[in-house]
């Protein structure tokens, strides 16, 4: 039988030393715009050069509450807490459907 892994009550937030650099360097990167990576023509907003990489938006996601239980049972027991395992499952997934509509591969 699968034991319960031991959480910790600040599972994934920085360490305090951290958290004022980590902030400092969020801080600094406000404005900077992101080189452009789509060939001349179509920018998508994903693109625009305001879009920053290490701001994280929220996504409300419904779910059966039997899925939802099996996934709180995946995080009991594994490493992840329920963000990351949604986001790292699902990243391939929305890359593979964006190069599929753009042409981009």
């Amino acid at each position: 039988m699968a034991t319960k892994k031991t959480s910790s009550p600040l599972r994934g937030i920085p360490a305090p030393k951290d958290k004022d650099a980590a902030l400092d360097a969020f801080a600094a990167g406000a404005g900077r715009p992101v080189a452009p990576s789509a060939p001349a023509g179509t920018v998508y907003p994903w693109e625009e050069p305001y879009v920053r990489e290490d701001v994280m938006k929220q996504v409300l996601l419904k779910m059966p509450e039997p899925l939802y239980l099996k996934l709180k049972h995946i995080t009991n027991y594994t490493p992840y807490n329920m963000t990351s395992f949604i986001l790292e499952r699902i990243a391939p997934e929305i890359e593979k459907e964006i190069a599929r509509m753009t042409g981009r591969g």
